[in-house]
């Protein structure tokens, strides 16, 4: 078995190879001068950063891989990836009913939010959840508040999602809360979420000390152009690393393997909708909701009852999804078993 010289940090320990990752390798046999991550996907490639550089190898062979995975090399030379401590995960975009994995073994999730954004918050309370799911520590970065009013009102609209998340208001022009957003990337690995033109690569360049990633303005519309178009981790200085992302426009959460359904995004409405006179209340216009007596005394907003709808339309169809597929599963088995 390899012997770990635990004398002196891995070659790899500013991008987050500690000790406890020397161990994991030792203990599976394999050599921790093997060790590389992932910092780059592109089409059928992978570019990983060893103690001796970086090389790209052909996905074909490579183990599932993401960008942050671990991997190390057993006698062979055949690459087998390390334990995930962490995994940042969506369901992909379109019709697929599939996960989209986005990156792993991340230690701060900074969901990036412009606050003159014409984008509806349904789409950060679905970013929050993705970052609160992947077991790492969510972090709200309201960008742009030299040029926009406070954030409250956007934090008020948010209750019940925001449940142990760190909110930083920064500005790269006038530098608030570039520090902070520093001390919280030092020695960790980050990654930035967000929709186009929400200020990841304006973040990420403040972060990395250069002007490392293009940034373009916001649209008409409140997206902005994407100037990422790939995941890539890049070292920070003094240590640790920080994953940027092209700018998503859906960001649902994928259920787990047991098909339970995750967090809710409106955790306060929920509990609301439960006061309704009929269980079944379609919440619209339906007599006795509890809802509609909400936005009628000032309590909700229209708008916020309105996602919430919308947003409880799509769990509906996705319990009837699995439903019938549950079906279908039981149906497939009987037949295998038939005499």
């Amino acid at each position: 078995m390899p012997h770990a010289d635990t004398s002196r940090p891995h070659p790899l320990a500013d991008l987050g190879f500690d000790g406890s990752r020397v161990h994991e390798v030792v203990s599976a046999g394999r050599d921790p001068g093997t060790a590389s991550r992932v910092v780059r996907m592109d089409r059928g490639w992978a570019t990983l950063q060893s103690s001796d550089g970086t090389r790209r190898v052909r996905l074909r062979e490579c183990p599932p891989i993401v960008v942050g995975d671990w991997l190390a090399a057993d006698a062979d030379g055949t690459l087998e990836r390390l334990a995930r401590r962490s995994l940042l995960v969506r369901r992909a975009a379109g019709d697929k009913d599939e996960p989209q994995e986005m990156a792993a073994n991340v230690d701060v999730v900074v969901v990036t939010w412009a606050l003159d954004t014409r984008v509806g918050t349904g789409r950060l309370r679905d970013m929050l959840v993705l970052a609160r799911d992947s077991g790492a520590t969510p972090v709200l970065a309201l960008s742009k508040v030299d040029v926009a009013e406070s954030g409250d009102a956007l934090l008020a609209e948010l209750d019940g999602v925001l449940d142990e998340v760190e909110v930083v208001t920064t500005s790269a022009v006038t530098g608030e809360g570039m520090d902070h957003l520093q001390a919280i990337a030092a020695g960790r690995t980050v990654v930035l979420l967000g929709s186009s033109g929400a200020g990841k690569s304006t973040l990420t360049n403040v972060l990395l000390g250069s002007h490392t990633r293009e940034t373009a303005d916001v649209g008409r519309t409140g997206d902005g152009r994407h100037t990422t178009t790939s995941r890539e981790l890049l070292a920070l200085p003094g240590g640790g690393a920080i994953i940027d992302t092209p700018g998503i426009r859906a960001a649902a959460a994928w259920d787990d393997e047991e098909g339970d359904e995750p967090p809710s995004r409106f955790p306060d409405l929920d509990e609301l909708a439960e006061e309704c006179r009929f269980s079944d209340c379609t919440h619209r216009s339906t007599p006795g909701c509890a809802l509609d007596r909400a936005v009628a005394d000032g309590e909700l907003s229209a708008g916020r009852r309105d996602e919430y709808l919308e947003y409880a339309d799509g769990r509906s169809a996705r319990e009837d999804v699995r439903s019938a597929a549950g079906r279908q599963h039981t149906r497939d088995r009987d037949r295998r078993h038939r005499p």
